[in-house]
């Protein structure tokens, strides 16, 4: 008779289970937020094509426009490591509601002001509010799942991103022309924001009540949250309103929001970090800074691809809408994908397998570069998109997954906040940096082969770790 251990069928038992269920609410989660944060991109684009709003007068449309869309990931950035801190503390599940709530309310309150220096100020609150959600979900979801679907549950919930993503290509270019015949061309921009918003404040709802989060402690995380929050809000506006009033240019200002964040992110370390692993362990910042050209390709084609299919394919906005919608599209097959491909190697292999599938996401960019330069069918580019999405998506879970391996214990939040807090660097850069060179040389070419190259560096770090690895285990041999 084979006895049979507890928790040895939990590879094979199919049945549904609790954490399930849960997967299946965080999922839901990551897609409304990422509608909420995807559709500036659209939003801009549409703006820029139409000349309407306060892109109408910019002289450099497309660094303005990238502006934006950083100072919303500065914002992000600096919660990170807060939130994870919190949430290790005062509960992850908490941290979780909080975002929710913090969002919806920031983009309703988007799509209500009337000027770029208020939208930008909403958008860095918004990504501010947004910070709270990464590291305390993939926490729990790492608690919850037993270690051989980690990876799994890991890539399944992120698939959220892919289909938020996927809705805000596909559906907002064709709000903003309903938006046209009812609210007029000026202010057609405002109504996805004032649409998508509540359903993501009506689920932070649903989710405080299903948590059964405590009225206490939700308050007392989002007043920590919201001390911190109101300093970065500040210091980021003024230094955005500075370097406007001073005449810089777009990519000057950029490097500017950058240089502050960073120091803003020296003194959290200072205040938080403390003794800790997460912050002072060689190899994991090492993982962190490989993760930095994975979140600049998901911002530079999910800020940009909507506008780099439209001008490639000679596409307007809306017709070209079904083709970069492919890449989030393709996201939603990668994560869980990349999930399988992690659980089945294990552990000691998930290194080599990320520098494979990152690889992959690389060459697929220089074929993207390469059919934007020729000017190819929108056809064409799509597969492309979506193909590279794929790759993309499967190495993002793999390297995640890295992470949660990595972590040391009880840091997980922590941990999972400094991966997405260096990380988001590469979202900062990703649509000022692009479309500066987009202004500068007329096309996409340049913007597409730099990221290319970025993902060659991520690639070669983690070989490192990985080879690290493998000289440690060695046996000592004695001369």
């Amino acid at each position: 008779m084979v006895v049979r251990r507890q928790g040895d069928t939990e590879g094979t038992d199919k049945r549904w289970k609790e954490y399930h269920s849960l997967w299946l609410l965080l999922f839901l989660s990551w897609t409304l937020l990422y509608i909420d944060r995807a559709i500036t991109g659209p939003v801009v684009a549409w703006m820029i094509d139409n000349d309407a709003g306060f892109m109408a007068e910019a002289r450099f449309p497309f660094a303005l426009g990238g502006i934006i869309g950083s100072m919303f990931f500065a914002g992000y950035m600096l919660t990170q490591f807060p939130s994870g801190y919190l949430g290790d503390r005062l509960g992850h599940r908490a941290m979780i509601v909080l975002s929710l709530l913090w969002s919806g309310i920031a983009t309703l309150a988007s799509g209500m002001t009337k000027s770029l220096t208020g939208f930008v100020a909403l958008r860095v609150l918004t990504g501010l509010g947004e910070g709270a959600y990464y590291s305390n979900d993939r926490a729990v979801v790492c608690e919850t799942t037993p270690e051989g679907e980690r990876s799994l549950g890991l890539g399944l919930v992120f698939t959220g991103l892919a289909l938020g993503m996927t809705l805000a290509f596909a559906l907002t270019p064709t709000m903003l022309d309903m938006g046209e015949d009812w609210l007029g061309a000026e202010v057609a921009w405002t109504l996805p924001f004032l649409a998508f918003s509540v359903p993501t404040f009506l689920l932070g709802i649903i989710l405080w009540r299903r948590f059964g989060v405590p009225k206490g402690v939700l308050g007392k995380a989002g007043l920590k949250l919201a001390v911190w929050s109101s300093c970065f809000l500040v210091a980021l506006m003024l230094v955005y309103l500075a370097t406007v009033h001073l005449g810089f240019g777009l990519l000057f200002q950029a490097s500017a929001v950058l240089l502050v964040t960073l120091i803003l992110i020296a003194i959290i370390y200072r205040r938080l970090g403390g003794t800790s692993q997460a912050l002072r362990d060689r190899r994991l910042v090492i993982l962190y800074v490989s993760a930095i050209p994975l979140l600049y390709t998901l911002w530079f084609f999910g800020f940009w691809a909507l506008m780099v299919v439209s001008e490639s394919s000679d596409l307007g906005i809306s017709a070209a809408a079904m083709y970069a919608a492919l890449f989030g599209l393709a996201n939603g097959i990668g994560y869980p994908l990349g999930g399988r491909l992690g659980d089945a190697v294990g552990r000691e292999h998930r290194p080599r397998l990320y520098v494979m599938l990152c690889a992959g996401v690389a060459v697929s960019v220089l074929a993207i570069a390469f059919l934007v330069l020729s000017k190819t069918s929108s056809l064409e580019l799509g597969m492309a998109l979506f193909i590279m999405g794929v790759f993309f998506a499967s190495a993002q879970t793999v390297h995640m997954t890295i992470a949660a391996d990595m972590s040391p214990p009880g840091q997980r939040g922590q941990t999972f906040g400094m991966w997405n807090l260096v990380a988001e660097i590469g979202a900062v850069l990703a649509p000022v940096l692009s479309g500066v060179l987009r202004d500068m040389t007329g096309n996409w070419t340049l913007a597409i082969l730099l990221d290319a190259s970025l993902l060659a560096i991520s690639a070669a770090l983690v070989s490192y770790l990985w080879f690290d690895d493998r000289r440690s285990a060695r046996p000592c041999h004695r001369q």
